[in-house]
């Protein structure tokens, strides 16, 4: 994996494992799943460093649902209205992906979803 050396990376890093981990999960290729979630943490963990969760933002009408889910799901603490509405969106939909947003809404409506 390409180490994430500024912003820029990051965000392309984070597009393209959600992408992976999405088309993964489809699949039902938990390996690439995986390593794609991992990608996406690392991304996570640098754009919270820099402050710069907000630039997830621009991937919210991406075309791939994956970008669009976990751009949504980290969103949540800081932009929850604009979350809530894409993982609703998702929710509404039918497949595995549809029941991830479910799921994900559920639980951080709870307070059990901690990013």
């Amino acid at each position: 994996m390409t180490k994430n050396k500024d912003i820029i990376t990051a965000l392309s890093l984070f597009e393209e494992a959600a992408t992976k981990h999405a088309e993964a999960t489809e699949q039902g290729d938990y390996k690439t799943g995986n390593k794609s979630y991992a990608t996406i943490a690392k991304a996570m963990t640098f754009l919270k460093e820099q402050g710069e969760v907000l630039t997830l933002l621009r991937f919210l009408n991406h075309a791939s649902v994956g970008v669009r889910m976990w751009a949504a799901t980290y969103l949540l603490p800081v932009q929850e209205n604009d979350g809530v509405k894409v993982l609703e969106k998702i929710a509404a939909e039918t497949g595995i992906h549809s029941f991830t947003a479910k799921t994900t809404l559920s639980e951080w409506r709870k307070g059990n979803l901690k990013l």
